[in-house]
């Protein structure tokens, strides 16, 4: 027992030394066959989403993440939107390959407008806490989040100001639609990094316009459990407001369709 103790800290430690030595990442969301070709036809069956994380450029793959959801719970966010839960483990995919490292956790509430904000709460492969991250209410229609330490303390805001273009009117070919700029700001107000949630090539938008890229930038953020926060905060942000296949004619799965 001691020896799994001394390799699973030994792992932990890995992906935060992974995290801690990189100057940003590139997510990238994986494309689902099933669900896109299903969106088309009508009615969308959703999948597990899955996340491929790299260095700065996009091509050393550092981290992936699979969506752990159910079946049945997955489908019930076309109902029950920002009710339902779902989870999500992150693997560090350096050294021994392919190794759980973080789980992801947001779990079901009773969120409507300003109630019940959606939390998703992350711990590590141990299950130590590493913190979490809000979704608050804003009555600038911008998009807001928020990134609290493991004691709870709010440690960083990712903002993307009043009415993003690019959230209202999505497309590749136009920067000021193609991508929706989060500014990432300490307690102190002091910018620290910037997220930018990027839609992908014009076949991958049509063909899956509900797949979305993030480049994140933290060149203020020392801690690697932040980075860890901020790299999941990429995921929570595409589980809340760009999850929906607007193929799908009856696609109002997104979490946001319940805050109106």
């Amino acid at each position: 027992m001691a020896i799994w103790a001394q390799q699973m800290m030994g792992l932990r430690s890995n992906a935060l030394q992974c995290l801690s030595e990189m100057d940003g990442i590139t997510v990238q969301e994986n494309v689902n066959v099933i669900e896109a070709v299903t969106a088309m036809m009508g009615q969308e069956v959703e999948m597990a989403n899955a996340y491929q994380v790299y260095a700065p450029g996009g091509w050393d793959d550092k981290f992936k993440a699979v969506e752990q959801t159910k079946l049945c719970l997955r489908n019930l966010k076309q109902i029950f939107g920002d009710c339902t839960p779902w989870s999500l483990d992150i693997f560090y995919r350096e050294g021994w390959g392919d190794e759980k490292a973080f789980h992801l956790d947001r779990p079901c509430s009773t969120t409507c407008c300003c109630i019940c904000r959606p939390v998703a709460n992350m711990v590590d492969a141990e299950g130590n806490a590493i913190g979490s991250l809000r979704d608050p209410w804003d009555p600038c229609c911008g998009l807001g989040f928020e990134v609290m330490d493991a004691e709870g303390h709010k440690v960083y805001d990712m903002n993307s100001g009043a009415c993003p273009l690019g959230f209202y009117c999505p497309f590749p070919c136009l920067p000021t639609l193609r991508d929706i700029k989060f500014t990432i700001t300490d307690t102190d107000g002091k910018e620290v990094g910037q997220l930018t949630k990027r839609v992908p090539g014009m076949f991958k938008h049509f063909f899956a316009p509900d797949v979305d890229n993030y480049i994140v930038e933290w060149p203020g953020v020392e801690q690697p459990e932040h980075r860890a926060l901020i790299m999941a905060g990429t995921m929570f942000i595409d589980f809340r407001y760009f999850n929906d296949n607007s193929n799908d004619e009856d696609g109002s799965s997104t979490e946001e369709s319940s805050d109106a």
